[in-house]
């Protein structure tokens, strides 16, 4: 069996420095290839668009339905469904195509669009739009829905230009965050506001808790009802539900996978263009790949096998100056899938003697371009390590994908049934089964090769960190603290039980329990995949990708203004990247005040040298260092309860123009806003704290 090796994780297309090292031969003749082929593609492209005609891309778009190259829309944009998202992390862009094949079943033309390709010539002539908006941040848009939120805010534009249209949105946040679903609501209220007719309740998704049954939810509360009403379909009936056949699920796949012992091997495809299929795959190619330098144990009394530990990381990246970056900013790290796991599916793909060779992708079943799903050529170890999740239990909706490749007719017939049972698959994603678990009990008669597998398994999605070093101190080093995520779960049998009690019986269920033995009956431990990675896999020397991003935690540039910071646990990193931003400013700051809690002084008190250090300073660089332990007496004591303490001081440094900043876990962060209501003396007076952005939270 083929042993991995911790792997350089780039592929030759990718844009950012340090590619994968690749024999110089090899690299400058698939360079060949690729120019010859792109000039071909160019030509043939040329041809056809002479054939068409020279009108620009935006006129055939609206007088004979031809495609703009920002979309494989085949329909005039007057007609049909449309569908934007604005995702940060996928989730928002999985619902859109969601949407998109539950229309298909109504036999509903629709076209899901990125919100980043937005088009105002094309958005005005739609009849019947769907917005599936995330919440980032401090109640911001995400990245790809920044130019469609200006827009639509933009004052400029005649009165009632959106008429004719209708339009429903879902809006996706999280209930914890003061701005819960603030770009949802936002942008329901403009379009109305623009002339555009609302048919349909928007809807409210948070992340806090079951995002997937809002979203269900909400389809299933009226929703199709009233577009097919927009659409002047009536009560058109839907296709019966019924499980398709493999041979029609796997035709639904665009590429196909090539493998070869080198890259000269591979052939290529013009026409399959780099640059990501989606949100996820998008961040692959813009991602770096930096050297960990540090790697130390944050906590006193570390216990890896409780759960118990908390690393504090940093990455070098002198050599990457397409990584910009600011105190307090977030990083986002790819977490790589262990060993055994890649094994395990290495061997069910039957690729386990090929992890070395190379794959590239070339298309089948159309003729359109394609976008790669990640960087490709790489090896068959690299997609397998950090492009596909091969730990998480599928989203329903992709294990209703996976179905139709399943054999065995019990098999299917439990699975098919599973996946339309929202409650009864929410057993399975609460027990925290594994993509493994799922192979096992459902999939063990799929007929399913490495090619099929990649574009069905969900991607790899990053896990971003609070930076916990100041880019004032030094802009080549970027620190994060993690700890790492362990849970204990119902055991698998108990899972199954459950299962039994809906009515769901697994052909495969007992064979599995038998073969985990005495584990199948005791409690399940569930790690973090990435802070597991980086707690207990890390090594100071290894590379690893990443991607920094801005955050909302920008410090008042006055030295004079009050600064109040309140974290728990790893909340504290972006204050010690303050307090180190601080000690650069050699302590100018006049009022610095950090409220910071754990359990024990002696146990996990993180940084603690360093934060004492910086209170002691002459000037201080901390002004005033305030703590919670709270298990260190009788009563559990809170950073919220310290705040309460200092409730007169806290009070003063807002009247003098304070900021306040929130780090920590989300039922953290909703008693420290009661406590400040409280404190402040009215509601008023903290939403106008919000509006000024001089109270900021971060949390999760």
């Amino acid at each position: 069996k083929i042993r991995l090796k911790h792997i350089n994780l780039r592929a030759p297309d990718s844009t950012a420095p340090h590619a994968m090292k690749t024999d110089v031969a090899d690299l400058a003749k698939l360079g060949l290839g690729l120019c010859g082929a792109a000039v071909v593609a160019r030509i043939l492209w040329k041809l056809k668009s002479g054939a068409q005609g020279a009108l620009p891309e935006s006129k055939k778009d609206q007088s004979g339905g031809v495609p703009s190259p920002k979309s494989n829309a085949s329909v005039a944009p007057s007609q049909g469904l449309w569908i934007y998202f604005g995702s940060q992390m996928g989730t928002a862009e999985g619902f859109a195509r969601e949407l998109e094949e539950e229309a298909s079943k109504l036999e509903i033309p629709a076209t899901v669009v990125d919100m980043e390709d937005f088009d105002p010539d094309v958005f005005v002539q739609h009849k019947a739009v769907i917005l599936v908006a995330a919440t980032y941040g401090e109640g911001d848009p995400t990245d790809n829905a920044a130019e469609f939120y200006k827009w639509i805010h933009d004052d400029s534009h005649e009165p009632e230009c959106l008429k004719g249209m209708h339009y429903t949105v879902m809006g996706l946040g999280n209930r914890q965050y003061v701005n819960f679903n603030s770009v949802g609501k936002a942008m329901d209220k403009q379009l109305e506001i623009m002339g555009a007719t609302r048919i349909y309740e928007r809807g409210e998704g948070d992340d806090d808790q079951n995002i997937e049954e809002d979203f269900e939810q909400w389809q299933e509360n009226g929703l199709w009802p009233a577009i097919l009403k927009a659409l002047g379909k009536g009560d058109c009936q839907g296709k019966e539900e019924g499980l398709e056949s493999a041979e029609t699920a796997l035709s639904r796949l665009t590429l196909q996978v090539k493998m070869a012992e080198s890259i000269r091997e591979l052939p290529v495809d013009p026409l399959v263009q780099v640059g990501g299929a989606d949100i996820i795959g998008k961040w692959y190619f813009q991602a770096s790949q930096a050297p960990v330098v540090v790697c130390e144990e944050l906590r006193q009394k570390p216990n890896e096998e409780a759960g118990k530990t908390t690393k504090h990381l940093e990455f070098d990246i002198k050599q990457l100056p397409g990584v910009s970056w600011r105190t307090a900013d977030n990083l986002e790290v790819l977490p790589q899938n262990p060993d055994d796991v890649v094994e395990w599916f290495a061997e069910r793909l039957k690729v386990n003697e090929q992890l070395e060779h190379y794959m590239t992708f070339t298309r089948t079943n159309t003729t359109k371009p394609v976008k790669k799903p990640f960087p490709a050529p790489c090896k068959v170890q690299t997609a397998l390590s950090i492009y596909c999740d091969l730990s998480a239990l599928p989203a329903r909706s992709t294990a209703k994908k996976f179905a139709p490749l399943v054999q065995d007719a019990a098999d299917r017939e439990a699975l098919f049934a599973l996946v339309q049972d929202r409650e009864a698959y929410q057993i399975l994603t609460d027990g925290r089964l594994t993509l493994k678990d799922f192979f096992e009990l459902f999939m063990q008669s799929a007929e399913i090769d490495l090619s099929a597998f990649v574009q069905i398994c969900q991607r790899q999605k990053n896990r971003p960190y609070t930076i916990a070093s100041s880019s004032k101190e030094d802009s080549t080093r970027i620190g994060i603290c993690v700890s790492l995520v362990q849970e204990e779960h119902s055991p698998l049998e108990s899972v199954m039980k459950d299962l039994s009690a809906k009515g769901i019986q697994i052909p495969r269920a007992s064979v599995y329990l038998q073969k985990l033995g005495a584990g199948a009956s005791q409690p399940r431990r569930f790690r973090g995949l990435c802070s597991e990675m980086l707690c207990l896999r890390t090594t100071k020397g290894e590379k690893l990708w990443i991607a920094a991003r801005a955050s909302s935690f920008r410090l008042p540039k006055r030295t004079t203004t009050p600064i109040i910071m309140l974290g728990a646990g790893t909340g504290l990193a972006p204050f010690r990247g303050f307090v180190r931003e601080f000690m650069a400013e050699k302590g100018s700051r006049s009022k610095t005040v950090l409220f910071f809690g754990c359990t024990k002084s002696d146990e996990d008190f993180i940084y603690k040298k360093e934060l004492e250090d910086a209170a002691q300073k002459d000037p201080p660089a901390l002004t005033e260092l305030i703590t919670a332990f709270s298990r260190e007496q009788k009563e559990k004591i809170y950073v919220q309860h310290r705040l309460r303490e200092k409730s007169a001081e806290v009070k003063q440094m807002m009247q003098d123009g304070g900021y306040i900043f929130v780090c920590g876990a989300t039922s953290m962060g909703k008693q420290v806003r009661d406590e400040l209501v409280t404190i402040l003396g009215s509601a008023d007076y903290f939403d106008r704290l919000k509006t000024e952005q001089r109270y900021v939270e971060e949390l999760w």
